[in-house]
């Protein structure tokens, strides 16, 4: 279900994440809030949003006049200046989305002081100014689904924790772009045209994405399943899980989750 066309959002703290988020929202190939009301912090993304959506975007004179003109205020304020600015704003009858990765839910709703149905933390990504990616969100919550759904794809978390599991995938982000540039030199060395391979890689993995979106099977099924007895994909495949390739992405995910939650990661299950 979209919004209601009524909507204003608020905006404080216009860094990278908040401005993506914006412009998502703003851009004209879907909903858009009747007005978004943005903070000056990082003026000159401010004044780009101000520059792209004329009429639409405005900047607020202070952070709480900000919440008053808006129905719902995402924040992506820096942790200390979040500490610091929160307690002293009126949020009384608003809705909040937190974009600030490292303040957990039971702090947020203090700083607040809004109830639980009023108050969602998230972790966008850039890529919610083309209106696509995944969002995570906690908890699950309508209000923020709806408004999600406008710029990506809503992943509503059962439990807090798991939001800094699945934080720890975008840590694959230079490894995928990586592999395709691995495939890519390959064509081009081996005689292929430089912007025709470029083509044919980014089109291929995005028809793959595609698929496994759409797919109910699971993923270890459809890599089975391409893996024809004899084929090519065979070939490609068993010879990775022989070397341990697959092994090392995992090896990094179980790192990166360390890094992220202090904690060490579960015990993967024996190979087979």
């Amino acid at each position: 279900m979209s919004p209601s066309t009524d909507t204003t959002l608020g905006l404080l703290g216009t860094g990278k994440i908040g401005s993506a988020v914006f412009s998502g929202f703003c851009s004209p190939n879907g909903w858009q809030p009747k007005h978004a009301y943005v903070s000056a912090r990082t003026k000159t993304k401010a004044d780009a949003l101000v520059a792209k959506f004329p009429g639409r975007v405005t900047i607020g004179a202070s952070n709480q006049e900000i919440v008053d003109k808006s129905d719902v205020i995402f924040i992506g304020l820096l942790p200390n200046v979040a500490r610091e600015e929160l307690p002293k704003l009126l949020f009384t009858g608003k809705k909040v989305v937190s974009m600030m990765a490292t303040i957990p839910y039971e702090e947020l709703l203090q700083l607040v002081k809004l109830p639980s149905e009023s108050v969602v933390r998230s972790v966008p990504l850039p890529a919610a100014a083309k209106r696509a990616g995944p969002i995570l969100a906690y908890p699950d919550n309508a209000f923020a689904r709806d408004l999600f759904a406008q710029i990506g794809t809503p992943v509503m978390v059962a439990e807090e924790a798991e939001i800094t599991k699945l934080t720890g995938i975008t840590a694959l982000i230079s490894f995928f772009y990586a592999t395709c540039d691995t495939t890519q030199k390959w064509c081009v060395n081996n005689g292929v045209g430089d912007q025709a391979s470029r083509d044919y890689i980014a089109s291929f993995f995005h028809a793959l994405a595609t698929a496994g979106a759409e797919s109910t099977e699971g993923f270890g099924e459809m890599a089975d399943e391409a893996a024809t007895p004899g084929g090519l994909n065979e070939q490609v495949h068993r010879a990775l899980q022989g070397n341990g390739g697959y092994e090392l992405v995992a090896d990094q995910l179980d790192a990166i989750f360390e890094r992220l939650s202090g904690t060490a990661p579960a015990a993967r299950p024996a190979r087979n």
